[in-house]
């Protein structure tokens, strides 16, 4: 650290009501040697892990910590976020844009960066998004307003949540599994507890993981400005137990998804029946297959050449004797 006593605290907080996420952001800033000398960050599917952005550095610090250690965060999400935040912050020109905005006073170029991060690692939303920023002295970097043991124990104390026992659907074990979460529709939506099998959804892909990383490459659903975009798959199993769902979908025969949703009252964009046939992909999204086919066909133009080879020899040969033989005579 600097021999600078001050420091800045950076806390930021995204609400992202159509996708059901919900980031939390903090950073502390060394303006004079321009690094970042911590920064913690977690996505959630619940807004109840959130905290108000004016608690202090180590309030955010530690609620981070224990909703990633009771498993309470939205894991491709939160990896994809810790990989983009420790990109930014591990960059001098972007913590020197971010220190000016600081100096400045400008919260609103802040919101525009964070919003463009956000859209990149849970997708193109209207997120609603609240920056604090101040200066604390290096010896006020672990006070904390918020007793995170008092509310672990009131926790504990509460009735638990009952979560839904296996539907006992396994995935084919030859098939590929992706994150995704389902593409939310707060007015035309359906409620997640009325679909059922067959029904055709509308979801987005979280990279994360090379598995999903390979299928959105491979169906190329990154748009110019990065973001996924959404497709549609069929529900092939669904269980329900209070607020809790477990569903399996499928993109195609090949891609299949799982996912443990934790609110049954979501509205989830379906296909309407009177559009017609629905849109499901048919387009191979197996990466493995198109290796796989194009390694057939390298072997195919191999097996040709050599087939032509001989041929090409004997022919060859016979214009040399030719040749001896015109030049002889």
């Amino acid at each position: 650290m600097s021999n600078s006593p001050n420091y800045y605290s950076l806390k930021v907080v995204i609400r992202d009501e159509a996708n059901m996420v919900f980031v939390m952001f903090t950073a502390l800033l060394d303006p004079v040697e321009v690094k970042a000398v911590k920064y913690e960050g977690v996505a959630s599917g619940s807004p109840a892990a959130l905290l108000p952005v004016k608690s202090t550095f180590q309030d955010f610090c530690n609620r981070v910590q224990r909703v990633i250690y009771k498993g309470d965060q939205l894991k491709n999400i939160t990896k994809s976020l810790q990989e983009a935040t420790k990109a930014s912050f591990s960059s001098e020109s972007v913590l020197t844009e971010v220190l000016h905005y600081i100096d400045h006073n400008l919260p609103d170029r802040l919101e525009f960066i964070f919003n463009q991060m956000h859209a990149r690692i849970a997708g193109k939303s209207n997120p609603i998004i609240e920056i604090h920023f101040e200066v604390i002295d290096g010896k006020d970097m672990a006070k904390t307003t918020v007793d995170e043991d008092e509310i672990a124990r009131n926790e504990a104390a509460a009735v638990p949540i009952n979560v839904p026992t296996s539907s006992g659907f396994h995935v084919p074990v030859d098939k590929q599994l992706i994150q995704f979460r389902f593409q939310l529709s707060p007015v035309n939506g359906k409620v997640l507890t009325e679909l059922g099998p067959g029904d055709t959804v509308f979801i987005r892909l979280l990279p994360g993981d090379t598995i999903t990383d390979n299928i959105i490459s491979s169906l190329e659903l990154l748009d110019e400005s990065g973001v996924v975009k959404q497709i549609p798959a069929q529900i092939v199993n669904i269980s329900n137990s209070k607020n809790i769902s477990e569903v399996v979908i499928k993109i195609n025969e090949q891609v299949y998804g799982k996912i443990i949703e934790e609110e049954n009252s979501i509205k989830v964009k379906t296909h309407d029946p009177a559009a017609g046939a629905a849109p499901l992909l048919t387009s191979v999204a197996s990466v493995t297959a198109t290796s796989k086919s194009n390694s057939l066909s390298g072997k195919k133009d191999a097996g040709d050449v050599s087939a032509v080879l001989p041929f090409i020899i004997i022919l060859a040969l016979v214009l040399i004797g030719l040749s001896a033989i015109y030049f002889f005579v």
